[in-house]
């Protein structure tokens, strides 16, 4: 028996402290499963509905949405920072209906939403879309049923076609620099001879 202590007891030394500890959702209960429909366009993926107002700057629900996010079939990691999105999040729909960013939405597009004072189940939840804008864009997303909004918050969206990225800004900056500084050492060469 301590041969068999011991072993254990040395397997746990060589293993990381991380592969023991088991992951454990932070999230607020599921209230029932969001749905993909409810917006127009449909959602191609959601998280959601969980209990509760998610959509604030407090550290615990700063977590929980970065959760609800990372569960959503896109690449996007969001860093945390809630003060970032001040300008994406929206008090009041348009028309009624209409969830409006002020800016045309392409690509995929990460939004959450939070409904308070419906009654039932339904009501004083939260959830997390993926939405898939394409080249097209959106300008604006439609709830098919806008009971209880309270607010929401874009998180991210992709670039416009045609835009080129800040990398491939940098790399043409730096080519037409090189290339002026060649030319000018060049008129510097040819004025000296």
């Amino acid at each position: 028996m301590k041969l068999f202590a011991g072993a254990a007891l040395a397997a746990s030394a060589t293993t990381p402290a991380w592969a023991s500890k088991p992951i454990v959702s932070t999230l607020p209960a599921v209230v029932s499963a969001c749905d993909l429909s409810l917006p127009t366009p449909n959602a191609i993926d959601c998280a959601g509905y969980f209990s509760g107002n998610l959509l604030n700057g407090s550290a615990e629900d700063v977590a929980n949405q970065q959760e609800a996010i990372a569960s959503l079939d896109g690449d996007f990691v969001w860093d945390g920072d809630w003060n970032a999105l001040a300008g994406n999040t929206i008090l009041s729909l348009q028309n009624g209906n209409q969830l409006n960013f002020g800016e045309t939405m392409f690509g995929l597009t990460i939004i959450g939403a939070h409904f308070g004072n419906v009654s039932g189940p339904a009501g004083n939840v939260s959830v997390f879309w993926l939405f898939d804008f394409g080249t097209e864009g959106a300008d604006f997303v439609t709830l098919d049923d806008p009971s209880g909004w309270s607010n929401a918050t874009l998180y991210t969206t992709g670039t416009p076609p045609g835009v080129p990225e800040p990398a491939t800004w940098a790399m043409l900056v730096g080519g037409l620099l090189l290339v002026g500084s060649s030319v000018r050492r060049r008129k510097a060469k040819l004025t000296f001879t």
